[in-house]
């Protein structure tokens, strides 16, 4: 068949060519037309940009996701059975602390699974959720490392201390401890990262999902501010738990005067996520203002106000009183200087991101 011919046939083919949401079904059509269309779609698929196709993988990462949601759903029924048979076992989980935490449990199961069917499905929002979080999860796991390398000798000498562990013993408990908090906050959240952070992933997920989704319409630096904006406007339902105490240029607000500074922060957080994903300029500099007065709250704050009493006005339990204050952890701890570097980190990550606010513009 000479090139005329195809024309042809493409042409008369056009009347009958279906909404062109996936790009295989007109090849598919002129395949079924006549055995030259077989030679037309040998030149698209050589023609289209090379990639694996990553769909197990989506499916794998998937069924974790999906497990790792199943395991926090099975916290909350377990954390409060623990607290009617035996509340005498463990004495630092009482109410108040109890009921952050199942909130927490409860919205890591619902994303976690959320997410998992997603991937499964091989939908671009998964993706990109996925990537953002896993992230986010990262950054807090290498904080999380650096505080137990700072903080976890002074617990286990305590620990010896008090039950007379032999050295051996301790040694081993530093070690599986440092192992499963590494493998929970770097190696799987890592792991995570390179995933879906795969062109070759990221090309599965717009073929099999050829639909424009809500995540495509925002940057995906954005899209982590956003969503953790979103996660901060719920930081009202935590502080209620303890007495709404909040920082305030120097001072600690409880009470009906701490809660409604909570509301205002937790009303403004919902809206700038929203603002946020909306790529308005305004919002960036609302946030940027807003967390940089709440930094420099903090350092003020805290360069008056020590850790320990911030917690005593929190009401947290005794035994957990007893064991901040035998760690060490509050001597080691230079607030105003932590404010200080997260500040920095904050104004660098600001600045990085204002490039999306002002391209759409």
């Amino acid at each position: 068949m000479n090139d005329n011919e195809i024309d042809d046939a493409s042409q008369a083919d056009e009347p009958t060519k279906p909404d062109p949401v996936s790009n295989e079904l007109p090849a598919q059509s002129a395949q079924s037309t006549s055995a030259g269309g077989s030679s037309s779609v040998d030149n698209q698929s050589t023609d289209s940009p090379p990639f694996k196709d990553r769909s197990t993988g989506l499916i794998i990462f998937g069924l974790l996701q999906i497990f790792m949601g199943g395991c926090c759903a099975l916290m909350i029924p377990l954390m409060l059975l623990s607290l009617a048979v035996a509340p005498d076992v463990n004495p630092q989980l009482d109410t108040q602390t109890l009921v952050p935490a199942i909130g927490i449990y409860a919205l890591l199961a619902v994303l976690l699974i959320w997410l998992g069917v997603g991937s499964f499905l091989a939908r671009r929002w998964a993706r990109a959720l996925t990537l953002v979080l896993a992230w986010m999860w990262l950054v807090i796991g290498i904080l999380a490392m650096i505080m137990i390398v700072v903080w976890m000798p002074n617990l286990f000498n305590m620990a010896a201390q008090d039950q007379k562990i032999p050295p051996e013993m301790l040694l081993f408990m530093q070690v599986v401890m440092t192992g499963t908090i590494s493998c929970m906050y770097l190696f799987l959240p890592g792991i995570f990262v390179l995933f879906y952070q795969s062109k070759h992933v990221k090309a599965t997920c717009e073929m099999k999902d050829p639909h424009v989704r809500w995540t495509d319409k925002c940057p995906l630096p954005v899209l982590a501010m956003s969503l953790f904006l979103g996660y901060s406007s719920l930081s009202i339902f935590y502080s209620a738990s303890y007495g709404f105490v909040t920082p305030f240029f120097g001072i600690l607000l409880k009470g009906v005067s701490g809660g409604l500074v909570m509301l205002v922060f937790s009303l403004l957080s919902v809206y700038l996520a929203w603002a946020t994903y909306k790529l308005k300029i305004a919002a960036w500099w609302t946030v940027l203002i807003a967390y940089v007065t709440l930094g420099v709250s903090g350092i003020i704050t805290f360069s008056r106000i020590g850790m320990m009493d911030f917690y005593k006005e929190m009401n947290l339990p005794k035994e957990q009183l007893k064991i901040i204050e035998q760690s060490g952890m509050i001597d080691r701890m230079n607030l105003p200087l932590i404010f200080s570097l997260s500040f920095v980190v904050f104004v660098g990550y600001m600045l990085w991101v204002r490039k999306y606010f002002v391209s759409s513009s």
